[in-house]
């Protein structure tokens, strides 16, 4: 039984500043966070489909869409796990490797 499929999940990345809301009005502190898709074969393999990051406000959650460059340097702009980011790349070439090296013996 093969068990897969997709998931969606939200990584805090760290305080940016505080910046007028769009929803309170006022200056508020916001925080970045990334969204990412991932599809998985076990839990274990992922691959990433699609990333995007998020800033919101500390007060109401109000979010607003994030450019690469908006980010602070001191902020951990790739915090997915390895596996979760390579692990079906990683299986994919393992089961090529296995089928190559059988098919050579045979």
């Amino acid at each position: 039984m093969i068990f897969y499929g997709w998931r969606t999940r939200v990584v805090p990345l760290g305080d940016l500043g505080s910046f007028p809301c769009p929803r309170c009005g006022n200056s508020r502190p916001f925080r970045a966070f990334l969204r990412y898709k991932e599809i998985h074969l076990y839990w274990i393999f992922g691959m990433v489909t699609g990333r995007k990051l998020l800033a919101a406000c500390t007060v109401c959650n109000q979010g607003i869409s994030l450019e690469d460059h908006m980010l602070s340097p001191t902020v951990n702009r790739d915090p997915i796990p390895f596996m979760q980011k390579w692990g079906l790349a990683i299986f994919v070439a393992l089961v090529a490797l296995l089928i190559a090296y059988f098919a050579k013996r045979a």
